[in-house]
């Protein structure tokens, strides 16, 4: 993770769960507030609905007031106006009254008059329904009154139906008694009082005229827990319930879904008992607002969060993010190119730009360290690399160790250089050292232009290989021509000895296992049989002569004059048969440079080579 995502982790993370906390705070209160708003405007459109009824109920309590405190009501209830009938309860005067039932019952509780008009089919039913009847006893509480200035009013069950009723005392035009009897209106509660009721509210309302006809459906349960919500009375208590509107009911409210909300309502009836439950069906618009207001707060958050967090990122981005990268990937570009020299760009003077000084201090004294390092590493290579073939020598620095290798055909060449400890007779030890130095030193020149494999040297011994560590197939004539050159170059330093200088050479071809051994002073070594042989080659030779096998003759015979010897013994391996090598048949294909011609070549004749 980059800089850049860090930062902004680090800043959105703590401002983004900020913000959620506050929304959530925040969104919490919204929708308390808003619950309770819905909660509160459903209660008031219930109580509108109770309300619209009271005021029904209000208006039929006047007009009966009105009726009943009239003379000629009065005086029909005592049995003297005969014309009350044919003036007053006709049919018209029902319709135009919008009542369906006017009852005058004299003080024995016997009915004088009563008629039940029919609105919807707009004619007089002379009968009274049998169950409203039974309300109109002598005994009924409806036909008691404690003083004269009271009256009933409410919902009054007859049969499946509720009818919205009046019962006051019947009086003179004062107002005063005694009480002529009792005068009753009445107006059914049907589907056109209901459909009136949601023209003037606005409201879908449904009203259940018989708690016990609910039966088991889910409205029972909403009846039970109205029911919990009424103060019990004492069975005593013969007083009837206040007037509809005065008080307020017991209500319930239910959500439906996400767009429905309905209130309940219990209604009791004219004598203070349970008896109706109102339904009112309610658009959640409240609740979308709520709704709309916690997205409106949640996009508002998150926009500032947003605003803040960019404006922030910018900048530190200015500030301090474009530097850090631009300093990371300067100190990046010189790690990769692995140059010292290059230094990173230093700007203003905060601790970033100290920071960069820093950088560039260490890279002085790491280009300081890294030259010398270089120096001392070039000198450890050159070191190693005079000392072993160049494959072992990377082998060796790359792995730290190396496995020995088999070669199937190199030549190996030994040198000794004749009666050398006699010349210590006139030369000093620094001297001689220093003329073995000097000859030595030729031949490891003339190795490596012919691109052979210097051994190691031994006293005044000197051996070298050809055919490894890389193989050629021109070994044998690569160290023949090595060998002839070494003659040549040895007589240059005849001077410096004060007496003639003469080499036994001796090559041998065969196999040979070559390699590194030990873990300190390493030496590159070759061990086999071809080994000793070549070594025997020199140490039975003779003086100013090169001694080669049988083996190596075979690769050479085509191009140089070689000159039998003959059988010789030779320690550990009996008789073998030895060549003198005495020239190239042709102009060397591996010609030293900086060393005297070579003399007249004899010619060749049958049985070998002559000098």
């Amino acid at each position: 993770m980059n800089l850049r995502h860090q930062t902004l982790l680090l800043i959105t993370v703590p401002v983004l769960g900020f913000l959620v906390m506050i929304y959530a705070s925040l969104s919490m209160m919204l929708q308390r507030s808003y619950q309770r708003l819905e909660q509160e405007d459903a209660q008031r459109n219930v109580q509108r609905v109770e309300q619209a009824l009271a005021n029904d109920l209000d208006q039929l309590q006047r007009l009966t007031s009105d009726w009943a405190a009239w003379d000629e009501t009065y005086g029909f209830a005592k049995g003297e106006n005969d014309r009350y009938i044919e003036d007053n309860l006709k049919a018209s005067a029902l319709r135009n009254l919008d009542l369906n039932f006017i009852i005058v019952i004299n003080t024995a509780g016997q009915i004088v008059h009563g008629v039940h008009y029919d609105i919807p089919s707009r004619r007089l039913v002379t009968a009274i329904p049998p169950d409203l009847l039974t309300h109109l006893t002598a005994e009924s509480p409806l036909l008691q009154f404690p003083h004269l200035a009271h009256y009933h009013e409410g919902l009054l069950p007859v049969k499946d139906q509720l009818i919205l009723t009046v019962v006051k005392p019947i009086l003179r035009n004062d107002n005063i008694g005694p009480a002529a009897g009792s005068l009753l209106m009445g107006r059914y509660l049907n589907a056109a009082v209901e459909e009136d009721l949601e023209q003037r509210t606005q409201i879908n309302l449904t009203i259940h005229p018989e708690l016990d006809a609910l039966g088991s459906t889910p409205l029972q349960a909403i009846v039970a827990d109205l029911l919990a919500q009424v103060p019990s009375l004492p069975p005593s208590r013969l007083d009837f319930r206040p007037a509809l509107g005065d008080s307020p009911s017991p209500t319930q409210l239910q959500i439906q879904d996400r767009n429905l909300l309905k209130g309940y309502a219990l209604w009791s009836n004219i004598y203070g008992q349970p008896q109706a439950l109102l339904e009112v069906s309610l658009p959640r618009d409240l609740h979308h607002q709520g709704e709309l207001s916690r997205r409106t707060l949640g996009l508002a958050l998150l926009g500032a969060c947003v605003l803040f967090t960019g404006a922030i990122l910018l900048l530190l981005d200015r500030a301090i993010l474009q530097r850090v990268i631009r300093l990371s990937q300067e100190v990046r570009s010189i790690g990769t190119t692995n140059d010292l020299t290059q230094r990173v760009a230093v700007q203003g003077e905060d601790e970033l730009s100290h920071l960069t000084q820093q950088v560039n201090a260490m890279l002085d004294d790491l280009q300081v360290s890294a030259e010398k390092l270089q120096a001392e590493q070039q000198r450890a290579e050159t070191l190693l690399l005079n000392i072993l073939p160049g494959p072992i020598a990377d082998e060796l620095m790359h792995s730290r160790t190396s496995v020995p290798q088999h070669f199937d055909e190199v030549s190996i060449l030994f040198a000794d250089i004749v009666e050398f400890t006699q010349l210590s007779r006139h030369l000093s030890p620094i001297q001689l050292v220093e003329l073995l130095n000097r000859i030595f030193s030729a031949f490891d020149a003339l190795a490596e232009q012919f691109g052979l494999e210097k051994i190691k040297t031994i006293g005044d011994a000197y051996m070298v290989a050809a055919g490894l560590p890389t193989p050629r197939p021109d070994h044998a004539e690569a160290l023949a021509d090595m060998a002839l050159a070494m003659q040549q170059v040895t007589t240059a330093f005849e001077v410096m000895a004060g007496e003639p200088l003469r080499l036994r050479i001796g090559i041998n071809t065969g196999v040979v296992v070559a390699g590194v051994i030990g873990t300190k002073k390493f030496i590159y070594d070759l061990w086999g049989d071809a080994v000793n042989v070549a070594s025997r080659m020199e140490s039975l030779g003779e003086p100013g002569r090169i001694q080669v096998t049988a083996s190596t003759y075979q690769h050479l015979k085509d191009r140089y004059y070689l000159e039998p010897r003959g059988t010789i013994q030779v320690k550990g391996r009996g008789s073998m048969e030895t060549y003198w090598l005495r020239g190239p048949r042709f102009p060397s294909s591996h010609p030293p440079q900086n060393t005297p011609p070579l003399g007249t070549v004899p010619a060749r004749s049958a049985g070998g080579i002559q000098p």
